[in-house]
């Protein structure tokens, strides 16, 4: 079944499943395998934390609160963090003709956010398509936890 993640969402699948997100800018998704129990998660999320917004709280909007959360959903179902692995797509600087410092763009901010939670759990990153100044969207497929990325300027990769 194919499973479509909206941006601020997140969502987890099995085996037979597809994953798909579209449109990652300075968005980034993260897809979490745990390759033994053929069990997946992968978020889209929009900002490093929810410090830097005063709306409604989605904790999927967020990579702090959200990307915590799929962690603990998949180990509810019976995924385990030692077993899981993740690959992260997008934090783009959509807007470098005004942000000069890179570290100033959210792109950079979201990748840097996702990698310091998955430091935390110990969860290895084995794939990453960041940065640069494009969008991408990304389909997962659980079964071999390969993902494929799709960018108007590199075509399509596997990871």
């Amino acid at each position: 079944m194919l499973i479509n993640i909206r941006i601020a969402d997140a969502n987890i699948a099995f085996e037979d499943d597809i994953m798909k997100t579209i449109g990652l800018g300075s968005c980034v998704a993260v897809t979490l395998h745990d390759r033994e129990k053929k069990i997946g998660g992968m978020i889209h999320f929009m900002l490093p934390s929810k410090v830097f917004s005063k709306s409604f709280f989605n904790p999927y909007k967020y990579c702090d609160t959200g990307l915590s959360s799929l962690i603990m959903e998949m180990e509810q179902l019976g995924a385990r963090k030692y077993r899981m692995e993740a690959k992260l797509v997008g934090g783009a600087n959509m807007f470098s003709v005004f942000i000069k410092n890179i570290e100033e763009s959210i792109g950079y901010r979201n990748i840097e956010m996702a990698k310091k939670i998955l430091r935390e759990n110990r969860i290895p990153v084995t794939a990453e398509d960041t940065g640069s100044d494009y969008s991408r969207s990304v389909e997962f497929t659980v079964k071999t936890g390969i993902i494929k990325v799709t960018s108007y300027k590199n075509g399509e990769t596997q990871y």
